[in-house]
């Protein structure tokens, strides 16, 4: 909870100290207005002197302000999960045959503007999802459903993707999927990045 909260301060940082000088002006002008009102025009010049210097400390906030958002714009991270579904196949003298039964297909995308490490976790619960996000805790109630070094030895391992290239494609059969998320409708493939960022989509389960 409290690196949850960490997150939202330091988004907002920037709005603070605006917030804060915008205060410290709006106050200053009401003071110049008291004088003159007043007749007082002795401080005038010190109120002034304040008025520019809450000026330029609002001048060089907005430009490192704009700095950073170009900074960001340019080095943004960011991935899409996608999950579809398709049927059982297997190939037989050239023949494709169908079973009958569905495979989930999970993939993730790099939507950002740099290369960029994504690891595929497994599928989440709803309140395991909340553990990763606000605690980063949770990693062993993941469901992996066979994804292992023993049948795919790329599962686990961190791919580094180019913008807008795709990851892996990981299958699971969805009769697999139902019967061990018996409790939950919703369910969340996850993808992690190599700084710790979590990446996902909502499947929702009709049975």
């Amino acid at each position: 909870m409290k690196k949850h909260l960490y997150r939202i301060i330091r988004g907002k940082i920037d709005l603070i100290i605006v917030s804060v000088l915008t205060a410290f002006l709006s106050s200053i002008i009401v003071f110049i207005c008291l004088d003159i009102s007043n007749g007082n025009f002795d401080n005038l010049a010190d109120w002034f002197g304040a008025l520019g210097s809450i000026g330029a400390i609002l001048a060089v906030v907005y430009q490192v302000h704009k700095q950073r958002e170009e900074f960001l714009e340019a080095n943004k991270v960011e991935g899409i999960v996608y999950c579809e579904t398709k049927l059982k196949k297997k190939i037989s003298n050239n023949i494709e045959l169908y079973s009958g039964e569905r495979l989930l297909v999970i993939y993730l995308i790099n939507t950002g503007r740099r290369i960029e490490g994504f690891r595929f976790l497994g599928f989440a619960s709803q309140q395991v999802l909340n553990s990763l996000i606000n605690d980063n805790v949770g990693y062993d109630k993941l469901k992996n459903f066979g994804f292992s070094a023993l049948f795919d030895e790329d599962y686990g391992k961190i791919e580094s993707l180019q913008p807008s290239e795709s990851s892996k494609k990981y299958r699971a059969e969805l009769k697999l999927i139902l019967s061990e998320f018996k409790k939950d409708k919703i369910i969340y493939p996850v993808y992690v990045t190599t700084h710790g960022e979590f990446y996902y989509t909502k499947i929702v389960i009709k049975k």
